[in-house]
C-alpha cells in the first residue's frame, strides 16, 4: 500500500493511548504465536512446556483447525483487498478514508478482525495449550476494544452514513 499510495498503513505509534497499547500487546501476542509455531516446527517435544491440553487433541479438531486457518486466510485477504486504500493497522485520525460497505463488509463490519480471531481459534485447535488459549482470549478482548475505538472514529469521520451502516450490519456476523 505504501508503494501504491505513499501512505503507511501501520499507524500505531509509541504513545500511551489505548490504541497504541493494544498495538503493543498484539505485537507480543504475534511474537508468542510465532515462537510457538517455530517450536512446533523445529522441536515438537518442546510443546510440553506450553501446558498442552492433551484431552482435546483429537485429529478431527486438528483438521477443523487446519481448515479454519485456511478459510480465515482467504477471508482476510479478500477483506483487505476490498478495503483497498482504506486499509490501516490502527486508526489514523489525520486521514479520512472511504467507508467500505460492500462485499464482506456487507455481512460484517470487521471482517479482518473476524478472520484473525478464526485464525487464532484454528491455531488453538491444532495446538491446544495454555499459550494458544491465552492468545485467543486476550486477542478477542483486545479486538473488542479496538473495534469500539474504530467505531467512534468512523462515526466522527462519516457521521450519519456510518450510523446507518452501523445499524444495518452486525459488528462480527
Amino acid at each position: 500500500m505504501k508503494r501504491k499510495t505513499g501512505i503507511t498503513p501501520f499507524v500505531f505509534k509509541n504513545t500511551d493511548s489505548a490504541q497504541d497499547y493494544i498495538g503493543k500487546v498484539l505485537t507480543l501476542i504475534n511474537i508468542a504465536i510465532f515462537a510457538l509455531v517455530m517450536v512446533n516446527l523445529t522441536y515438537p517435544e518442546g510443546l510440553q512446556y506450553f501446558a498442552p491440553f492433551t484431552w482435546i487433541g483429537f485429529p478431527i479438531l486438528k483438521l477443523t483447525g487446519f481448515i479454519l486457518i485456511h478459510l480465515a486466510l482467504i477471508w482476510i485477504i479478500i477483506a483487505q483487498i476490498q478495503m483497498s486504500n482504506s486499509w490501516r493497522i490502527g486508526i489514523d485520525p489525520n486521514k479520512k478514508t472511504e467507508l467500505k460497505t460492500k462485499g464482506l463488509f456487507s455481512v460484517s463490519r470487521n471482517p479482518v478482525f473476524l478472520g484473525m480471531l478464526l485464525t487464532l481459534a484454528g491455531i488453538f485447535l491444532i495446538l491446544p495449550n495454555a499459550v494458544t488459549l491465552l492468545t485467543l482470549v486476550s486477542s478477542a478482548l483486545l479486538f473488542q476494544v479496538q473495534v469500539r475505538l474504530e467505531e467512534e472514529y468512523l462515526l466522527k469521520m462519516h457521521g450519519d452514513v456510518y450510523l446507518a451502516y452501523f445499524k444495518a450490519v452486525r459488528r462480527w456476523l
